[in-house]
């Protein structure tokens, strides 16, 4: 059993620390971009990556969860697999390429971005070979391979993109750092495949692979779905707009990241968990999920406050450019979604824990076609403001999806009850931050995360009637 434990425990801590070292090399690769060669520059990278994961998804064509799921159930099957996927992704990656060549007539962008774009769209092919190696590694229950290839090309891309960008060699750089990661990953994953797994040479089943790609298309629509949702404001405002506000738009999102990296790390660490302990009544899963999401509430509350008050600051050290202060007003704005994100991150990991990824599916299109509907006037109307709207209204109907479904299985889920301490800590930090004093903004943000720190626990401390009651509360939950 301990066995057992520690290689799913490890297996996991793989696959966390190699997502998150991509998710946080990506962060830093952004904030170097933006740095170093300004707003305009950002957009158009920030245009290209969004371009490049919408049709990255529909390049794997959602072989690779497919690929886990049924050669973890027969690893005798994974030549078979292995050989006929990669003839799949092979044609699908040429076929999204070329889809990538196609919107950009339609775009009509300026040249450097169309060359850009289409530059990034070719490391499209080695990064579908990326996913299908580490379909085949999760299959097997060896994800540290995953991290052993991730974690220092990860690394290293940021080491050289640093190193091209004060020696001002400008955003084609950039991009040739970009595929050469993507090839570096595919190589050395395809090599430990080979060296590591029992894979004999198989002939192209025709029928196989077409079967295959079929069994595929449940899991692409879901990702699909959510692919077009993310990068429908992006693309509204790179067209409506231009690319200078994409790249404010995308640097107000970026002061997001960590935070929702928190989140993400949270709902993957209970999923297990949760799909453990589905009982008759649901009473184990609620209990989870409330636990999650007033831990998840305690850092989302300051997060808000702090980043409605002190953005401006925050974006002007994070990027030095004076151009990004004017994505303040959208950050205003945006900083709510961390609010909706914390209920999504938990209950949907709850729908899916208990078998309801049909409501999953259903409620990424309701979002999507939100996004489309709201997104165009608003974006036509206000620009940048109009986007950080639009997302507004989008999160705030996934929340509410999520939500219904999700308190209708738990027979109630107790917000207030959850949640009070931490709004009225948060509310005596932003009565504090509010002052237009003119403080330093070092100073001013680490007296307001006192103030609400000391709030939260002298209300926890006496919801709970006495430091003993607190300690034996929080103990169980801790330890958890």
């Amino acid at each position: 059993m301990s066995l057992n434990l520690r290689k799913t425990s490890g297996n996991a801590l793989s696959i966390l620390s190699s997502d998150v070292m991509n998710r946080a090399t990506s962060f830093i690769l952004y904030a170097l971009v933006a740095r170093h060669l300004g707003a305009h520059e950002f957009g158009q990278l920030t245009l290209a990556f969004t371009l490049f994961y919408a049709f990255q998804v529909f390049a794997v064509g959602g072989l690779k969860t497919l690929v886990i799921r049924q050669v973890a159930k027969d690893r005798a099957q994974t030549a078979r697999y292995f050989f006929n996927g990669c003839a799949i992704v092979t044609l699908t990656s040429i076929m999204s390429i070329t889809a990538v060549w196609g919107f950009l007539r339609l775009m009509h962008y300026s040249h450097t971005t169309t060359v850009i774009i289409l530059l990034l769209s070719f490391g499209l092919l080695p990064n579908t070979f990326a996913a299908l190696c580490e379909g085949i590694f999760q299959a097997w229950e060896r994800m540290h391979y995953i991290a052993y290839v991730n974690v220092p090309v990860n690394i290293a891309k940021v080491g050289a993109t640093f190193a091209l960008l004060i020696t001002d060699r400008g955003l084609y750089a950039v991009i040739l750092v970009l595929l050469c990661s993507f090839f570096a990953i595919a190589t050395v994953e395809l090599w430990i495949l080979f060296r590591q797994f029992p894979l004999q040479r198989t002939p192209i089943d025709r029928s196989f692979a077409w079967s295959t790609a079929c069994s595929a298309s449940t899991f692409l629509g879901i990702d699909g779905t959510l692919a077009v949702m993310s990068s429908i404001n992006i693309l509204l405002l790179s067209k409506l707009a231009g690319e200078t506000e994409v790249g404010l738009y995308s640097a107000a999102l970026q002061l997001m990241v960590p935070l929702l990296l928190v989140y993400q790390s949270l709902a993957q660490s209970i999923f297990p968990m949760m799909c453990r302990k589905i009982d008759p009544g649901y009473r184990s899963l609620k209990h989870i999920a409330e636990n999650a999401l007033e831990l998840l509430m305690v850092l989302a509350l300051p997060a808000v406050a702090g980043l409605y008050f002190l953005g401006d600051h925050v974006i002007g050290l994070l990027y030095k450019k004076p151009a990004f202060v004017d994505a303040f007003p959208a950050l205003r704005i945006i900083t709510f979604i961390l609010i909706f994100q914390v209920f999504t991150s938990v209950l949907g990991q709850v729908l899916l824990a208990s078998h309801r990824e049909k409501i999953s599916l259903r409620i990424v299109i309701v979002d999507a076609l939100v996004n489309l509907l709201v997104g165009f006037p608003l974006i036509s109307l206000f620009g940048l403001r109009g986007a950080a709207i639009a997302l507004f209204l989008t999160r705030l109907t996934d929340c509410i999806q999520h939500y219904i479904p999700s308190a209708h299985l738990l027979s109630g889920i107790p917000v207030w009850k959850l949640v009070w301490k931490q709004v009225v800590a948060a509310a005596c930090m932003a009565v504090y931050l509010a002052f237009p004093e003119g403080r330093a903004s070092l100073l001013t943000g680490v007296s307001a995360t006192l103030i609400y720190g000391g709030a939260l626990f002298g209300l926890a401390v006496w919801a709970a009637g006495g430091m003993h009651q607190f300690l034996e509360k929080y103990r169980p939950l801790l330890s958890e």
